[in-house]
């Protein structure tokens, strides 16, 4: 069984840290399908996600930036808002800021993030800063933060639009640690909980959305190194798992974006 702490084990294949997608193994997603290229079309490797998310994070701007330091051979700090996501019922938008440390030492790096959330309605205006949602236990393997992955980006609402699913990563750059939670706000409430499957070994998750079958839980898909067979669970807030193949992730709301481009 996958213990409290055990979601950030995983597989990193982000090019940051010198990996590349050719040890990646693709999430059934409903994303959309790649073309295959011709026998003379030259094949690209592109990392867009360290778990090839349907809700990438920027790993190219990641990417850039740890190139940038190599440069410069000194450390560099970048920072880069999501875009906006808008309940269905036009009254909340919840963004993120990613805030990364480059350095030239892939294990000297940080990804961190707050997460803001805003009732339109009120002007009320939550500031949630990832580090602080991460387990006590993880981070202090951590010595002093170096290598460390900790975000919080929204990704959609719940039909009703009173539930923002946020994706939680966490893991350590220039290691295998790397995984997904899925971090649940509700309107009037605040946090309500943090979310993973439950029931079965894995060594990554990967958050793909709500369930179509049962709105109140959470889609995701997990795998094992070296084994290409996903398996696709839902989880309720109370971290009860059970097997959703056939199921299909779906989120809601409006999508606008980002109020500001990425800056050093």
């Amino acid at each position: 069984m996958v213990t409290r702490f055990e979601p950030w084990r995983g597989f990193l294949t982000s090019s940051v840290c010198g990996m590349l997608t050719a040890l990646a193994i693709a999430p059934m997603t409903p994303a959309q399908a790649q073309r295959s290229p011709t026998p003379d079309q030259p094949v690209e490797t592109v990392v867009t996600d360290p778990l090839q998310s349907p809700f990438p994070l920027p790993w190219k701007w990641i990417d850039d930036g740890h190139t940038a330091a190599l440069k410069a051979k000194k450390s560099l700090r970048f920072t880069q808002q999501t875009p906006q996501y808008v309940s269905p019922d036009g009254r909340y938008v919840a963004q993120a800021t990613l805030y990364f440390t480059a350095h030239p030492e892939a294990q000297r790096q940080q990804l961190v993030s707050i997460l803001e959330i805003r009732d339109r309605q009120t002007g009320n205006q939550q500031r949630i800063e990832s580090l602080k949602e991460m387990p006590r236990e993880f981070l202090a393997e951590v010595p002093q933060g170096q290598g460390l992955i900790a975000v919080l980006v929204p990704v959609g609402w719940s039909e009703t639009g009173n539930r923002l699913l946020v994706r939680q990563l966490g893991g350590l750059f220039a290691t295998d640690l790397i995984s997904d939670s899925a971090w649940i706000w509700q309107a009037g409430v605040g946090h309500v909980a943090t979310v993973y499957p439950t029931a079965d070994e894995y060594d990554f998750a990967t958050l793909l959305g709500w369930s179509s079958t049962d709105p109140q839980r959470v889609l995701f898909q997990t795998q094992t190194m070296g084994n290409p067979k996903a398996t696709i669970w839902a989880v309720d807030t109370q971290g009860s798992t059970q097997l959703a193949q056939g199921d299909r992730p779906r989120v809601y709301g409006t999508t606008l974006p980002a109020t500001a481009n990425a800056q050093r």
